[in-house]
């Protein structure tokens, strides 16, 4: 039988204890998820990519990030219609093809976060993050007691189910603690005002920074050039290597990645469904249409 890779936990019974990831067996094949595996890409000093889901429904947008070759995947509750069901459909996807998945959650309330957390994603996102004590509620949300509030759900969702947990629940509460990822984004006034302490809370591992929500917040609605806005987002990066938080950014164009690549980002929103599809579909048309005017067919 092939060993496991480490990081995480395993389903079968059969796994010999210690060794680490989420597992299952059918027949002689063994599926293996890698609970741990985006910590430790975010904090590689590498640079990470994120597509976003913010409209599609099915596991397809899963399967199509996965083989294009991103790194990860956020799922948006933030600024789409995204039910939790589809949530949970689109981390068990996630979950089967080794893909890293975040939820980024509108609210900052235990009732929203940890039925999200139970689906075993590898973490979430917070939003428009105005303080420290937010940061700090989350975290207590995030872990489990005595370090935070995250109730246990046992066998009844997800992250507790897998009978594979050799240490049982103790097991499960110190990998689930140790290996979800906690991010959140710098997009409002006080928070750019606050980054210090913001990013010095200990337990945060990734901030990324909300382009449009911030350059707002600062007076200068999409003026990303603007020296306030630069000057606000690398101060951003110099905190984030301060305190060992890896430091993000939304936008997959190429030279506004290697600009930021430059300045220190690390972590990259680099597409979203919708736009994809827009973007696709118009290129299409605009190809066709070429030809169309090249034939001298076009009306």
């Amino acid at each position: 039988m092939a060993e496991p890779r480490d990081g995480g936990y395993c389903i079968a019974s059969q796994i010999p204890a210690g060794n680490a990831g989420l597992m299952s067996v059918k027949g002689n094949n063994i599926m293996h998820y890698s609970i741990g595996k985006l910590k430790r890409l975010l904090h590689s000093g590498n640079p990470v990519f994120f597509g976003c889901v913010m409209d599609c429904r099915t596991g397809m947008i899963m399967e199509a990030y996965r083989d294009s070759g991103l790194d990860a995947v956020m799922i948006d509750r933030e600024h789409t219609a995204l039910d939790r069901t589809t949530v949970l459909e689109l981390i068990r996807t996630a979950r089967l093809l080794d893909l890293p998945c975040m939820v980024r959650v509108p609210h900052n309330v235990y009732s929203e976060i940890c039925p999200i957390l139970d689906q075993l994603p590898d973490g979430v996102f917070l939003p428009r993050v105005r303080s420290r004590a937010d940061v700090e509620q989350l975290l207590r949300t995030v872990k489990y007691p005595p370090a935070g509030q995250r109730g246990c759900g046992a066998s009844t969702c997800p992250a507790g189910r897998y009978v594979g947990w050799q240490g049982g629940s103790a097991e499960m509460i110190a990998a689930l603690d140790r290996d979800t990822v906690v991010g959140i984004q710098i997009e409002t006034r006080e928070a750019a005002d606050q980054l210090d302490d913001i990013l010095s809370t200990p337990g945060l591992d990734v901030a990324v920074i909300g382009n449009d929500d911030l350059s707002v917040g600062l007076g200068i609605p999409g003026q990303y050039r603007n020296p306030l806005y630069l000057e606000t987002v690398r101060r951003m990066i110099a905190a984030c290597r301060k305190y060992g938080v890896t430091p993000g950014i939304a936008g997959g164009d190429p030279e506004w990645v290697r600009f930021w690549l430059r300045e220190g980002m690390r972590c990259f929103w680099v597409c979203d469904d919708p736009g994809l599809i827009w973007n696709g579909a118009r290129s299409v048309a605009e190809n066709l249409h070429r030809v169309l005017k090249e034939e001298q067919l076009e009306k």
